[in-house]
């Protein structure tokens, strides 16, 4: 007959082994994620502070009365219409009857009306009056 003993053997098996791995890896990320956890609270509780400072710094400016009471940009009140533009419109219709007879010469003939209203421009400029009418 076959006799059935029990071994016992000094080294611990396989699965033992990996198990014990396991549980020291497991240990392992435990500590990892309790250190990131801390530091998340302290960088919290920093942000909160600074925050809470910051809330103050704003109710003394707002207690203080030192906020302004114009605003920023003002709204244009009336279109202001200024001198420069006419002078420059003047300067190139004396220039264009100066060189007109020339100009048609050349075959490029621009013609003005001297009666119309100067063209005013979106930010309220006078633009000018010679226009291109051979086109």
């Amino acid at each position: 007959m076959v006799a059935i003993t029990a071994t016992n053997s000094a080294t611990p098996s396989l699965q033992a082994a990996l198990g014990q791995a396991r549980l020291a890896q497991a240990q392992r990320e435990a500590d990892q994620a309790e250190g990131n956890a801390k530091q998340l609270r302290a960088e919290a509780d920093q942000a909160e502070q600074q925050a809470q400072e910051r809330q103050g710094r704003v109710s003394q400016i707002a207690l203080s009365g030192n906020r302004q009471t114009e605003a920023t940009y003002r709204p244009p009140s009336a279109v202001q219409i200024s001198e420069v533009p006419v002078k420059v419109q003047n300067f190139i219709e004396n220039l264009y009857r100066a060189t007109s007879q020339k100009r048609a010469d050349s075959g490029n003939a621009l013609k003005t009306d001297a009666d119309a209203p100067p063209v005013i421009n979106s930010q309220g400029q006078a633009t000018g009056r010679i226009l291109n009418l051979a086109a």
